[in-house]
């Protein structure tokens, strides 16, 4: 979407190309499901509510028109290692 000059002039509000509110993409570590957050709820997406990677994830929101942050949040413990302070 492109906006020129005539459209910061109007006293219209500007018309996003999309209706819905935007997603919060969410990792889910412990589980490794992915989950979109929307209006502080999951959102389901063609019947479903987690799918089993971010690509998935994308083309689904993609296809049902919800515009996705580039933020993505990451839940859970995302190393394997563990931090031991008494083993240095």
């Amino acid at each position: 979407m492109t906006i020129d000059d005539s459209d910061l002039d109007s006293n219209q509000p500007l018309r996003l190309p999309f209706d819905s509110p935007m997603g919060r993409i969410v990792e889910m570590a412990f589980s490794g499901l992915w989950v979109i957050r929307q209006r502080g709820v999951l959102a389901e997406v063609g019947g479903r509510l987690y799918w089993p990677d971010r690509a998935s994830l994308e083309q689904a929101a993609a296809r049902a028109g919800i515009p996705l942050s580039a933020d993505v949040v990451h839940t859970g413990r995302l190393d394997t290692g563990c931090f031991d302070p008494g083993r240095h």
